[in-house]
């Protein structure tokens, strides 16, 4: 029965983006917002993350900046009152205030409910204890494990459950760290450093390292009806973090009855611990027998319930919103392009969605590329199609960043390398597994050595035949048919055969050849919808049409990478917001299964596709837009889209054609507003660094600069100018400043604003650049704003860089740009 008492919620954000959380949080917060608004309720935000979009579209009354802590959040909740507070969208930190809150009786006294999670799977959340009980509770088979208090006790304990062990600490903060145990000679070393005067326990686990990798995401109503949504395959066996493993949906090598049996244990543990909304858990599969453990219960929002929303189309958070609210899944209206049957559906899918990594090991080289139990990836990438091949292919290529669309060769690795990394996981998985294939190593070999199942390797081996075909037959048409099949792109065949791009899309297109698109929805085509997100396929039928007279494309940044990327999401999500704004029918391309910026709430269409040049032109060719909007520094793609298309292509920021140098130090910029009549004067910023003013190294700002007095300022301004009239530029400009040694200050360079500051100027100013830039580049542009802008604000507003290098288990004193992750935003008033 819907809950009528519920008025107003209050959304605990996620705060920084980290190793294991993008903007996936966000977005399901964002959607979330507008189910809650749908419904009548009042939706309060409490986050410290700059690049959340659900903080901007929120009114600003409604909005707290505050780190997430008990302290912070009680303060909120007894000054607001809301009536309830949902925690499953901020991650761990959220969930595990809540518990304190819980655990305290303050959200009793205050009478304020929690939704999204029921207080039995509040408390199982990192509990393993309270785990291994609901499992058992279930029925469902638990990790054989004891404590033990001495080399006899372990003894004892593997007599029983057998080789192989995982020897342990009780307490995660222990110094023990993990080990496996194969034999008895192993063990008994192990043990002898583990016991100690600090360490008189530990914990003997039965070793599931080896068995297949599945997840399973479900829902349930509080009637208890549950479906199943997803079903993911690890094709990386128990070992490697499911973060960190190429992911295959739906599950393709389990037998019917191993199925059923996941998806019962799935059901057991949601009716056991009163899901009301979504669950995700973890199993542990032996490859030679039907036996299974369960691994992790996670009773909120991740990466793996956004897959699974992404992957099938089925409208998971709308639907968990409205659950949570006191709906049944029989109840619950969808918005009008679902089928009425969808929320009590359980997905079949007629396409194939693969999911690959993305590293930090090019940013932050001293980290271990070692792949285990800790997350080490920092973002992904999908692709989608109608086999395994295609979309292996298609995620492969989203994963790569060169922009000619050409995989990096293995060929250098010699033989023994090559074993060990077969053996013993280390990034760039995919690549190193069809090395191994194509120098011949026995698919039987590889299983063993990988515990990879056959069956993808017998899938790699095609994608090699395939290539084979493209090298020996040059600019045939059969070839680039077939090619295309297997998810291979025109630049790949342009490169292999050393010919421009076009020329091979002329070859297909001269027999009226072109690929079609298939919608990404969750009925396998057996009921009517209008889901608009789409894959390329080369079938005859195209489900995606041109979509107005009025398009603007825009291509998306794919998967994160360390640097501007979470930034460069929420800009891309908000030029989306704005061109809707302006009267444009938006689109957007992107493959990124966490991005905020593929939110069907966000756009009007969807694209899952390779940023590359051939998929971007093909899309161009089908939607025919009238602008072109590319947000970041894709320098080389905004010349290939140039040369390829006479459409207005604009890169936001605006792309500066000067070269520039810039300086090596910095103290403050002046930003400014340019356009083709005036330099508009926005904010002074301070720019901080760890390492003596090294510009690389400035990653935290604060606006407006406070240690500069008004005559300073009001000369820097008019020099500021000067340089902005000599240069021709337009856009956001900062100009940069450095103090000497004797108090005074020099200009030392100009450059557009970067994606993150104009994120942060925003959120400074009260005023959205991104929508004004935006309107500039469409000709929508009004300076009324700006001369009503107030540049003598009472508070001080600061952005700091946060980064991975302790969830890397590293140590590096001074991070620079481009190796953030994510950033908190503070306000503080003037003294």
């Amino acid at each position: 029965m819907f809950n009528n008492e519920i008025k107003k919620v209050l959304i605990l954000g996620s705060g920084p983006s980290s190793i294991g959380n993008e903007t996936e949080l966000d977005s399901a917060a964002f959607q979330m917002m507008v189910a809650l608004k749908r419904n009548g309720i009042k939706t309060l935000i409490m986050d410290n993350n700059p690049f959340s979009l659900t903080m901007t579209e929120v009114q600003s009354a409604n909005t707290f900046v505050k780190e997430i802590n008990l302290k912070n959040v009680l303060e909120v909740i007894k000054k607001s009152k809301p009536d309830a507070i949902i925690p499953t969208v901020g991650g761990l930190r959220a969930i595990h205030i809540t518990q304190e809150l819980m655990n305290q009786g303050i959200l009793r006294d205050l009478n304020v409910q929690v939704l999204g999670i029921s207080e039995a799977a509040l408390k199982t959340v990192n509990d393993s204890n309270r785990m291994k009980t609901v499992i058992q509770q279930s029925d469902e088979p638990c990790i054989p494990s004891k404590i033990v208090n001495n080399e006899s006790e372990a003894f004892d304990v593997v007599r029983q459950i057998g080789f192989p062990v995982i020897i342990k600490p009780i307490n995660q903060k222990d110094s023990v760290k993990r080990k496996v145990c194969k034999n008895t000679d192993e063990l008994s070393y192990f043990l002898e450093n583990t016991f100690d005067e600090q360490n008189k326990k530990c914990i003997v686990e039965k070793s599931v390292v080896g068995f297949k990798q599945i997840e399973m995401v479900g829902i349930r109503d509080e009637n208890g009806t549950k479906i199943l949504v997803n079903g993911l395959e690890n094709v990386d066996a128990v070992g490697v973090h499911s973060g960190d493993s190429i992911v295959v949906s739906p599950i393709q090598t389990l037998t019917d009855i191993e199925y059923q049996n996941l998806r019962t244990a799935t059901f057991k543990i949601m009716e056991n611990l009163d899901i009301v909304g979504v669950c995700h858990l973890q199993f542990a599969l032996s490859a030679k027998d039907n036996l299974y453990f369960i691994t992790k219960i996670n009773p909120l929002v991740n990466q793996s319930t956004a897959f699974s929303a992404r992957a099938t189309g089925y409208p998971l958070v709308y639907t968990c919103t409205n659950l949570m609210l006191g709906k049944q899944l029989n109840e619950i209206q969808l918005p009008e392009k679902y089928n009425h049957l969808t929320a009590v559906m359980e997905p079949s899918l007629d396409h194939i969605v693969v999911k690959i990594p993305i590293w930090p090991f090019e940013n932050i080289p001293q980290a271990s590329q070692r792949l285990n139990t800790v997350m080490k990836s920092v973002g992904s990438t999908i692709g989608v199609g109608r086999t395994v091949e295609e979309a292996m292919l298609k995620a492969l290529r989203s994963s790569q960043f060169s922009p000619r669309d050409v995989l990096p060769s293995m060929k250098d690795l010699d033989n023994d390398e090559l074993i060990n990394r077969l053996i013993h996981p280390q990034s760039n998985r995919l690549l190193v597994l069809i090395e191994a294939i194509r120098r011949g190593y026995q698919v039987d070999d590889l299983e063993e050595l990988t515990k990879i199942n056959q069956f993808y390797f017998y899938k790699l081996k095609k994608l090699l035949d395939v290539e084979k075909l493209i090298v020996n037959h040059p600019m045939d048409l059969n070839t680039i048919e077939h090619a295309h099949q297997f998810g291979f792109g025109d630049g790949m065949m342009a490169e292999t055969w050393n010919i421009p791009i076009q020329k091979v899309r002329d070859i297909y297109h001269q027999y009226n050849e072109y690929p079609t698109y298939k919608s990404i929805e969750s009925s396998a085509g057996e009921l009517e919808q209008n889901i608009e997100s789409f894959y390329s396929s080369f079938e005859k039928e195209n489900e995606s049409h041109k979509e107005s007279q009025k398009t603007a494309l825009v291509i998306g940044r794919g998967g994160n990478k360390l640097g501007p990327n979470t930034a460069a999401d929420y800009y891309t999500a908000e030029v989306l917001i704005q061109l809707h704004k302006l009267g444009y029918k938006t689109v957007v391309m992107n493959n990124n299964p966490n991005a905020l910026s593929l939110s069907p709430q966000i756009s009007d269409k969807q694209y899952i596709e390779p940023i590359q040049l051939g998929d971007i032109l093909n899309i161009i060719e089908l939607e025919e837009p009238v602008r072109v909007f590319v947000p970041g520094n894709r320098h080389f793609l905004m010349k290939q889209l140039k040369e390829y298309t006479e459409l207005n292509v604009q890169i936001l920021p605006p792309d500066q054609d000067t070269g520039v140098i810039l300086p090596k130090n910095v103290s403050y910029a002046l930003n400014f507003f340019v356009t083709n009549d005036n330099n508009y004067f926005i904010s002074s910023e301070k720019l901080m660094s760890n390492l003596n003013n090294d510009l690389d190294h400035v990653t935290n700002y604060e606006m407006p600069y406070i240690d500069i007095d008004y005559n300073q300022l009001t000369k820097n301004i008019k020099e500021a100018s000067l340089h902005i009239d000599q240069s021709n530029w337009i856009g956001l400009v900062q100009i940069l400043f450095n103090e000497k040694d004797n108090g005074e200050s020099e200009y030392v360079g100009i450059r557009p604003l970067r994606l993150t500051e104009t994120i942060f100027l925003s959120k400074a100013t009260g005023i959205n650049w991104i929508r004004e830039l935006v309107k500039f580049y469409t000709k929508r542009f009004d300076s009324k704003i700006i001369d009503e802008l107030n540049t003598n604000q009472n508070r001080i507003t600061t952005m700091r860089a946060t980064f991975p290098f302790k969830q890397l288990n590293i140590h590096i004193d001074h991070g620079n740009s481009s190796q953030e992750i994510g950033a908190k935003l503070k306000f503080r008033l003037k003294e």
